[in-house]
């Protein structure tokens, strides 16, 4: 039973014993600034010439309260004389920054760090973004390190950040996300939920292509210290990077977290009304399913057809952009891939959900015919199943009009009768089986997604796709 005044969570829920708690946990409780943290005892002042950030007392759950910055001018620091053991640079390789985030402005937002950008004296060394887009971050959790504080090499701008696939909704709409990121001396990792999205290739605006996440880095941490800010940034001209949203559970390790550790903290803190995992597709551009933490397969051969350029004649699993008013993106099945074909999210494979905390599964649906159907789809504990139930739309909807797209729901259970199996190995098979002959066993969830069967050809369009809590 640990609690955040003794480093590890939220919550008095039980979670794995941590080997070494943070060295800074902030929980915000004191009624106003400075707030102090609980471990060494690392105090945030508000900034000289800004104004305090509004702090809600119940703002994160009950009891637990939260600071909303106004993205104009709100931040926080700590002297760089007072760092203390927030200071990661020379023999300290590795760090975790972890904090519930609640955006409700489409600002390049800092969370938290030592970074300042001054032109003349770039002091960077460690902090947590949201929204970097320059270099495919937008909407994302942005994990940022710098060795020397300079700019990268061949770049114009610091480029040493790992992004995670999902996002971050800007207007809040999607309520408190976990956002956390680690460095362990040799790659930046980024995390969205306690899921980690792998993102093997990425081509930049300077045209330069490699992993985005995990992202190598071996150049370690930068030894100079400099301030530590909440909030925003410090750069040439004064501050900026400005958060407008809110801040929850704001805690440092001088060590890289594992994903279990974090997926523990999300499921012990997460508010009720949180999904173990949601998604919105949000994308502006056509884009492989990879690029979404998804992974796609075709056909009875099971052919991956996750990093297919988007556009190749081969059917594939990919998301595009909807034209109808508000509407970000969708998972989609092209027209042409008639036959079995499959989707999965698999970013919580290395930390699995217990299946018994998943309530169930719901999404929107707006295919082209009624005769397009999908199966929900799961791993559990190393075996495929489909349920036996499948899902269609009561009638024909188009891609620019969600106006009308239909809600759908499974709720989860180990019952036989809902399910089938299936075999799925990738470029091995794919197929659907027979029903299962006895109730579910097995404990965890390490993937879920959607199974498409049918031999009709039409678009399927999910979105708003939401795994839901006991």
């Amino acid at each position: 039973m640990v609690g955040l005044s003794l480093g590890a969570s939220l919550t008095t829920s039980a979670v794995p014993v941590m080997h070494d708690g943070p060295v800074a946990a902030w929980d915000f409780s004191e009624p106003g600034a400075p707030y102090v943290d609980h471990q060494n005892g690392h105090a945030l002042a508000v900034a000289a010439g800004a104004t305090a950030p509004l702090r809600k007392p119940d703002g994160f759950r009950p009891g637990i309260a939260s600071l909303a910055f106004d993205g104009t001018d709100q931040h926080l620091v700590i002297a760089e004389n007072a760092l203390g053991r927030l200071q990661m640079g020379g023999a300290a390789t590795q760090v975790t920054v972890a904090a519930w985030v609640k955006r409700t402005g489409d600002t390049n937002a800092a969370i938290a760090g030592i970074w300042p950008e001054a032109v003349q004296d770039p002091q960077r060394q460690y902090a947590l973004f949201v929204n970097l887009a320059l270099y495919g971050g937008d909407d994302r959790v942005c994990g940022h390190v710098s060795g020397d504080g300079q700019v990268t090499p061949g770049y114009p701008y610091m480029r040493d950040y790992a992004w995670n696939a999902r996002r971050i909704a800007p207007d809040g709409s999607d309520g408190w996300r976990f956002a956390v990121f680690t460095y362990d001396g040799a790659a930046i990792r980024s995390y969205l939920d306690g899921g980690f999205e792998a993102v093997p290739s990425y081509t930049d605006i300077e045209g330069q292509t490699g992993p985005a996440n995990p992202r190598p880095y071996s150049a370690g941490l930068n030894p100079s210290p400099a301030e530590f800010t909440v909030g925003a940034v410090r750069l040439s001209g004064g501050y900026g990077n400005f958060l407008k949203g809110e801040i929850a559970g704001l805690r440092v390790w001088d060590r890289a977290l594992s994903q279990t550790e974090i997926r523990a903290l999300f499921l012990a803190e997460r508010p009720a009304t949180q999904p173990l995992f949601h998604d919105d597709f949000r994308t502006g551009v056509k884009v492989a399913s990879r690029a979404l933490g998804w992974r796609s397969f075709q056909g009875s051969t099971g052919t991956e057809t996750t990093d297919l350029v988007p556009g190749d004649p081969v059917p594939e699993v990919y998301n595009f952009a909807g034209s109808g008013a508000g509407h970000g993106g969708y998972l989609a099945r092209s027209a042409s891939a008639v036959g079995i074909g499959a989707a999965v999210y698999d970013g919580f494979q290395n930390a699995p959900l217990r299946f018994q905390d998943a309530a169930s599964i719901t999404w929107l649906m707006n295919n082209s015919a009624p005769s397009c159907a999908v199966r929900v789809l799961l791993r559990i504990s190393g075996k495929w199943v489909a349920s036996e139930a499948t899902f269609s739309c009561s009638a024909a909807h188009t891609a620019q009009d969600w106006t009308g797209a239909e809600p759908f729901s499974l709720a989860l259970a180990r019952t036989a009768s809902q399910w089938r199996r299936v075999t799925l190995e990738a470029g091995v098979a794919l197929s659907l089986g027979a029903p299962v002959s006895s109730d579910i066993a097995g404990n965890t969830l390490e993937a879920f997604g959607f199974l498409c069967d049918n031999t009709q050809p039409g678009t399927v369009r999910i979105d708003a796709l939401r795994l839901t809590a006991r």
